[in-house]
């Protein structure tokens, strides 16, 4: 049985008992997940079963796309251990979303990294936000523009521009996610930054990234 294999590790390799004395940063990611599942099965240790799933959905911090379906295709992992884990991961994005610095002046690229990582981490689909700033670089807001797929967005102009005037914007910010992990900005991105760039400058609302 897979808790006698647990049982039978040295006391200081055993998952619960290295998170107690050497915290958590002394386990490994599988030593994690093997907490959250509490067991595996007749055949397969609790941390076998976290590598497993590990390495079908690409690593730790792929974790937030993969679903609860991908999760119940593994042998011994029921709904309770399905949601556990995705509760989990739930509660990680909500730390990082509550704790992640605000910026009140967009100044470098960091400031707008800091203001849209929140919205960013574990979306699954591309989004278009839109960040309002005003005459002294200072941030008014951000807005969701459009949600689209994994790989592309709707973008509207005219939305834009109908958010930037209702915020009072001396000039806009436009950044979308990436969640197929490709950076490269594809011709349609570079199209459309050209047309919203032509377009705020005929309304005296630059476009400034």
């Amino acid at each position: 049985m897979i808790n006698s294999r647990i049982r039978d590790l040295n006391k200081d390799e055993k998952p619960r008992e290295k998170f107690i004395n050497k915290g958590a940063v002394s386990l490994t990611d599988e030593e994690l997940i093997a907490l959250l599942l509490c067991t595996g099965g007749t055949d397969l240790s609790a941390i076998d079963l976290a590598r497993e799933i590990l390495k079908s959905a690409g690593g730790l911090a792929n974790l937030n796309k993969y679903d609860i379906q991908k999760l119940l295709s593994h042998k011994y992992v029921n709904s309770a251990k399905a949601v556990v884990i995705k509760a989990a991961v739930e509660i990680a994005r909500r730390i990082n979303y509550y704790s992640a610095p605000s910026t009140k002046q967009i100044i470098k690229p960091e400031d707008v990294f800091n203001i849209l990582r929140k919205d960013f981490i574990g979306q699954t689909k591309e989004c278009l936000m839109l960040i309002s700033i005003d005459s002294r670089n200072k941030f008014i807001s951000k807005d969701v523009i459009s949600v689209g797929s994994i790989n592309e967005t709707i973008v509207s102009p005219r939305e834009i521009f109908a958010v930037a005037l209702n915020k009072n914007a001396a000039c806009i910010i436009i950044a979308h996610n990436h969640p197929s992990n490709d950076p490269a900005p594809s011709n349609e991105d570079i199209n459309v930054t050209k047309k919203i760039s032509t377009l705020g400058k005929a309304m005296n609302i630059p476009l400034l990234d």
